[in-house]
């Protein structure tokens, strides 16, 4: 009878084939269920996303309600030149499409301002540079709203400085110039680009409506606050809310968006890029906020980016 029952209970077990078929059949579940919960995840990335955006629109609106304009890009003395002499007086690196890491972004700090970081704004001292010992305490703080969770993790990142420090992260910049390029000489204009600024001055790295030492109202904004972009989403690692390289998209010679970048070059200064799959979110200068995809036609987006280009651009574009 003891026999019996012992074969009765090794008849009970799994053999190790059928364990093997139960792992391939839970794999097999796996495999079809983690797309759809990595696209809900993204889809609320997204919608987090957009709503930071929300917010530093609107944050925009009311900076212009207090301050009657929109917020500079950066802040500089300006800089005086003569043509046989160079540079004469002022900040010499202070120039329409450079800015340096001493500078600060006038754009997303002057935004604390109308995000409840009142605090911060008072901690900090504008007369030294983000980097500087009295500022880093501040200039580290992550704020919830620079930062796309598609992106990266909210966390501080190194500024790169020759002494380095921790810097709060942003994966967002404003929206400068939608032509020109780092050397004022736009050869790499389309044929069809009605906005070819190829000459000197570099007045293309002032047509948009956050830049050096700007000051720009709505009623600056002639093409309509409904159809020019304020703020857009960049993947640049080295991004910080703080310091003035960080503050602008400057040109647009790529005329994409999503264009792979370079760490180390300036070529991030020159399109708007996500991690979200083939579309960039942005915010208007109304507050609301829109979406462009890959496919957007290039005069298009840059027809976004200019205040008073004279363009009219109907929703169906705008994809």
């Amino acid at each position: 009878m003891r026999r019996s029952r012992g074969a009765a209970r090794s008849k009970s077990g799994f053999t190790l084939i059928e364990l093997l078929v139960v792992i391939a059949i839970i794999g097999v579940l796996v495999a079809l269920i983690m797309p759809a919960v990595q696209s809900a995840r993204e889809a609320a990335n997204r919608a987090k996303c957009q709503n930071n955006l929300k917010q530093l629109g609107l944050a925009g609106q009311e900076y212009h309600d207090t301050f009657l304009s929109l917020p500079s890009g950066w802040f500089c003395n300006e800089s005086q030149w003569d043509a046989s002499s160079g540079c004469t007086g002022g900040d010499c690196n202070c120039l329409p499409w450079s800015s340096q890491p001493y500078m600060w972004n006038g754009l997303t700090s002057g935004l604390l301002l109308k995000l409840e970081q009142t605090n911060l704004w008072n901690e900090i001292n504008f007369n030294l540079p983000p980097t500087a010992f009295d500022n880093t305490t501040s200039a580290r703080r992550t704020i919830e709203a620079f930062v796309c969770p598609s992106n990266r993790k909210a966390t501080a990142v190194s500024s790169g400085a020759s002494t380095t420090v921790k810097l709060g992260p942003s994966d967002y910049r404003g929206n400068s110039a939608a032509d020109g390029n780092l050397a004022c000489n736009d050869a790499a204009t389309l044929p069809t680009n009605p906005l070819d600024l190829s000459t000197s001055p570099c007045t293309a790295f002032d047509n948009g409506v956050t830049y050096k030492n700007s000051m720009v109202s709505m009623a600056d904004i002639t093409d309509g606050t409904t159809s020019t972009m304020f703020i857009g989403e960049v993947i640049y690692p080295k991004n910080y809310w703080s310091d003035a390289p960080s503050s602008c998209v400057r040109t647009l010679l790529s005329r994409t968006i999503n264009k792979p970048v370079t760490v180390g070059t300036t070529n991030y200064w020159t399109y708007w890029a996500s991690k979200h799959p083939g579309m960039v979110n942005f915010a208007r200068c109304d507050g609301s906020v829109g979406t462009v995809t890959s496919q957007i036609n290039k005069l298009v987006l840059m027809k976004l980016m200019t205040r008073a280009g004279g363009e009219s651009i109907s929703s169906d574009e705008i994809k």
